[in-house]
Order: C-alpha cells, then structure tokens, then sequence
C-alpha cells in the first residue's frame, strides 16, 4: 500500500521512503527540522466572539514525523485553522508564548492524538498549499478533510428590535478525494451528483452501492463508507 505521506513526497517532487502511520524508531533530531522561529499568533480572550481559531482550543501531546522517522514524541501540538499553521511548544505545561510555527513541508508531518495531519503543496485540485486530516487512507484513494477558519465581523442592531450579530469564527470543512495512483487530488462538491461525478467510471456502481446500503452521501460522515467501498472496486 502507498500510503498518503510518499503520495505527497511525489506530488512534491521530493523522494523519500514510503510510510505508514504505524509505530516508527525514534531518531534523534535537531528541533531546527520541524520548528521555526516564528513564534505562535496570540489571540485574546473575548467572550463576545463566538467560536476559536483552532480546530482544537486546548494543545494536546503528539508527534511530528519527517521521512519515516519520529522528530519529537510527547510535545505539545495545535492546530491553528485560521493561519493554516501548527503549534508547537516542548510540553502542554509550558506558557504560550515558548510556541512556535512548525515547517510547512509536504515530507513534515503531525500526529495529534487520532488525528494525523499532512501537508499538501499548491497543484491541480488544490488553489493553495495548506494542512489536511487524514480522514480515511486507503490501499488506492484517501479521503482527506481541510479544515478552514474565518474570522467574520459582528453587527450591531440597527433597531433594537433584533439581537446583535457577534463577531465569530467560522469554520468550513471540505473533504478531498487523493488518488493514489495518479496522484490526484479532487475535492468533493456539494451536491449529490457532483460528488458521484468524482467516482468517474465506477459512478453507476457508486450510486447503485449507495441506494443498496441506503447512504445519504450529502452527508459528510457518509462519504467514509463511500471511499472505502470504491477502494475495493
């Protein structure tokens, strides 16, 4: 099986060892690798904005992984969907002003706790570079998820017969189709035909698959079941 990891390295054009998400030796390595000088983007608390700029508030132990080999195990990691960036400090304990930016390589990657996180270069299918969820990783096709941040203003009534709009975060989330074998990357449109489309060849068998089972495949949960079926066909 090519797993996600070498996928992204050939995208990239960059050769290295094919990798699992499986148990890997450590190695020893300078922090230089995987961590930059920029330090993290603080935000202030303010109850009056709804949502974060995180996929996840609170930091949370994991691993950064470069060329099949770990890099740091039991650091601090945090995904930060509004800048596209990944946190680092050296423990959750540690203030958040010791963070830092983590590279942004395709061969640099993230492990929080299920939660495995690539790198993806700007390329056909994808209007920029950017960080990804391995959602499903299969033996030919990926599903993968982007998870994006927007930070939309609040309004004040006009009236005073309608409630204030507060400022907030919202989020987006859009999954994407790797072809392992082409090296492909597509995203899944909205609707329901359009999201068959993506199976190409093997649509009619897709829809048939999907009215058999009885699966809603507007339904984000649903296209893991559908990835994994068209894995096998």
């Amino acid at each position: 099986m090519r797993s996600i990891i070498a996928i992204v390295a050939l995208i990239s054009c960059s050769v290295f060892t094919n990798l699992t998400y499986a148990q890997m030796a450590p190695a020893e390595q300078s922090t230089t690798q995987y961590v930059t000088n920029k330090p993290i983007t603080p935000y202030p608390v303010n109850e009056r904005i709804s949502g974060s700029p995180y996929e996840d508030e609170d930091f949370a132990n994991g691993k950064i992984m470069k060329n099949g080999k770990i890099l740091a195990t039991n650091v601090a990691l945090r995904f930060n969907a509004l800048k596209d960036e990944m946190e680092v400090k050296s423990s959750v304990e540690d203030h958040n002003r010791t963070g830092r930016v983590m590279v942004k390589s395709p061969d640099v990657y993230a492990k929080i706790m299920n939660k495995t996180f690539v790198y993806l270069p700007k390329q056909e299918g994808l209007d920029k570079a950017g960080y990804f969820v391995v959602v499903y990783e299969g033996d030919k096709y990926d599903l993968l998820k982007k998870i994006n941040k927007e930070y939309i203003d609040g309004a004040e009534s006009m009236t005073g017969m309608t409630r204030d709009i507060p400022a907030m975060y919202k989020q987006k989330e859009v999954n994407y189709l790797l072809n392992k074998q082409t090296s492909k990357i597509a995203a899944f449109p909205n609707s329901r035909s359009g999201r068959l489309n993506l199976f190409g060849q093997k649509k009619k068998e897709m829809k048939r698959y999907a009215a058999e089972k009885k699966i809603n495949i507007n339904k984000k949960h649903a296209l893991v079941k559908m990835v994994k079926y068209f894995d096998t066909l």
